[in-house]
């Protein structure tokens, strides 16, 4: 999610190197405890998993405030897009899809 890519580079050219380093552990302590809930065998249904949902919409709101459809949108990148899928996947094998099932619930619950 956060590739070192010129795109990236663009978006965040004013956010200095310590903030960026917090963003990656933000997302790292998310992407943790979603894979540790998934390799225990959490549905994605699963209170603890929907609020751990609920902090990376927190995170995401950093970068921008997805309405329902497109934070929806977001979650499919992390099963279709090599490098999101990889980023996932590297806490845990089926966490790309876990995360993105588990989005969908949260998003119809939460959002408009």
């Amino acid at each position: 999610m956060l590739e070192n890519s010129s795109h990236r580079q663009s978006i965040n050219q004013n956010v200095s190197d310590e903030q960026q380093a917090q963003y990656r552990a933000q997302h790292d302590n998310i992407g943790r405890a979603l894979g540790d809930l998934l390799a225990n065998g959490a549905d994605i249904s699963d209170p603890v998993v929907q609020e751990w949902v609920g902090k990376h919409y927190e995170f995401v709101k950093q970068f921008w405030v997805p309405n329902r459809i497109a934070y929806k949108s977001l979650a499919v990148t992390y099963v279709m897009d090599p490098a999101f899928k990889a980023t996932y996947e590297a806490y845990q094998p089926g966490l790309a899809a876990f995360v993105q099932k588990a989005i969908n619930i949260w998003a119809d619950a939460n959002l408009t």
